[in-house]
């Protein structure tokens, strides 16, 4: 049977030549440094692994909109996993854990307007974690220290590949740079993320976002939020993202009245929280392409991908 008769030429042409990069097994690799070395550094400190769930009643209703990824069970609709963020919150129910990590697939299906930003697939891993009983600084501190220790082992596994692709071996960074939104914002006007990254040297956290109903508002000071993201400098933008907890029923009410959240859909969990069982947590996420498509200083993070999953693009395999 001719090629022609199962599919578009020009589709089958272009996912081939997708596959065949010269480049591809080494950015693989690179991408398998990253997460050896997670994993290594996860078990040194302590945390425990949870394995992935890619179906729950409840997930990430997320700061943006995507098209529903669901399916119909048990009497019931599944959504597709966008991030494990409230699993995580909710396994640290049990008084034997203390802290956890996840390198969980994730299935944002993102609208046409994201197809070109070089930084979105519609589906990508990502590494969680989370702690009872810290705070933002902990959690920052910690991912600063896990980058370090990523990029030293980079460069002593495979510093030829690291040279070949981005020119150079990876830096050690000192204490990054914190920058707060709205002061960002009214500096270089809308594109402020974007803007700052391309100008950095160094990878720099932005704090106070107004997201989801899940990142805590600080109690002092109305209005701000103890949430941070990490921005990748040479205009690579964000590569993280994170906060500290709601975990108050009366709080969280008033947080999904704000931004408009179903308390239906999230019935269950809040009434954990109102029976006061949720932790005190915090925690992030980064993404695994997000942060390979750093290292290897790529245009486009699907270049990361063996199989494209570039927004908004029909997909042969």
């Amino acid at each position: 049977m001719e090629l022609q008769t199962l599919t578009e030429p020009t589709a089958l042409e272009a996912t081939m030549k997708h596959l065949s990069r010269t480049s591809l097994p080494k950015v693989l690799q690179v991408q398998q440094g990253i997460i050896r070395a997670t994993h290594d550094f996860m078990f040194k400190k302590g945390l425990t692994q949870l394995m992935p769930l890619m179906l729950s009643p409840i997930t990430d209703p997320l700061n943006h909109g995507v098209v529903d990824a669901s399916i119909g069970y048990a009497d019931q609709r599944w959504s597709l996993t966008k991030s494990m963020i409230f699993h995580k919150q909710l396994a640290l129910v049990n008084p034997e854990l203390e802290s956890l990590y996840i390198v969980s697939p994730n299935v944002r299906l993102e609208f046409s307007d994201r197809a070109d930003t070089g930084r979105h697939l519609f589906e990508f891993t990502q590494v969680d974690f989370e702690f009872r009983g810290k705070d933002r600084f902990f959690v920052m501190e910690f991912m600063e220290e896990l980058v370090n220790y990523i990029f030293a082992r980079l460069n002593k596994e495979i510093p030829e590949i690291l040279i070949e692709l981005r020119g150079e071996l990876m830096p050690q960074y000192e204490k990054w740079p914190v920058l707060r939104t709205e002061k960002l914002e009214a500096a270089l006007g809308s594109d402020y993320e974007k803007l700052k990254s391309e100008e950095a040297t160094e990878p720099f956290w932005l704090i106070n976002h107004k997201r989801e109903f899940y990142d805590k508002e600080d109690p002092s000071r109305r209005g701000t939020y103890l949430n941070y993201d990490v921005i990748w400098p040479e205009g690579f933008g964000e590569g993280l993202s994170g906060a500290e907890r709601e975990h108050e029923h009366k709080q969280i009410l008033k947080r999904m009245d704000e931004v408009g959240t179903s308390t239906d859909t999230f019935r269950h969990y809040l009434e954990v929280a109102k029976a006061g069982l949720l932790p005190k947590t915090a925690g992030a996420g980064f993404g695994v392409e997000r942060m390979t498509r750093f290292i290897c200083r790529l245009k486009d993070v699907d270049e990361v991908t063996v199989f494209s999953r570039k927004p908004c693009t029909a997909a042969i395999f």
